[in-house]
């Protein structure tokens, strides 16, 4: 009687992780650093992936990453590094493409390569259903008023935050 009864709740309890399980979102995150003139991607743009990344998983999520694109004067590059990350991500299993476009404004920057808040000009995303490549939802974000208490690495974690938190509704709206 008592092994029968710990089948059964053994039994419910794996038949619920399954249910639970089917109903997380997965999503892939892309950064697209946009700062005329760089080759290289800046810590800010890696930072930025982490953060949205971690929220999203912390929620419960399937998520991934992927490459972080330097976005190109040429239009063709860019739609097709897209095409590019939307077959990635259908093959990997993925619902949608979530790709966020970090505008680097680094002229007056104290520190250009510095993961200094007063860097990022604007924030910009766009979400894609995999299996179909459409637009499903995009938006913006652009930082606080600069102080010494936020042009830092934890003032861009929260703004990172900040911009995951606004996906994350317009995800729930859909």
């Amino acid at each position: 009687m008592n092994k029968r009864w710990v089948q059964s709740i053994f039994c419910v309890f794996f038949a619920f992780s399954c249910v639970c399980g089917a109903y997380a979102r997965s999503l892939s995150i892309q950064i697209i650093q946009n700062n005329p003139g760089q080759e290289k991607i800046w810590a800010t743009s890696y930072l930025f992936e982490q953060n949205i990344t971690d929220y999203f998983y912390d929620a419960g999520d399937i998520v991934s990453s992927s490459p972080v694109w330097i976005s190109d004067a040429d239009e063709k590059k860019n739609k097709g590094a897209l095409r590019a990350s939307l077959d990635e991500n259908r093959e990997g299993g993925m619902d949608m493409l979530v790709r966020v476009e970090l505008f680097y404004n680094t002229s007056d920057s104290s520190n250009p390569e510095g993961l200094l808040l007063e860097n990022i000009k604007k924030v910009h995303w766009k979400a894609y259903s995999v299996m179909s490549g459409k637009e499903l939802f995009e938006g913006n974000a652009v930082p606080e008023k600069l102080s010494a208490k936020n042009n830092n690495e934890m003032g861009l974690s929260q703004f990172a935050g900040l911009v995951a938190y606004q996906i994350n509704t317009q995800m729930k709206r859909r």
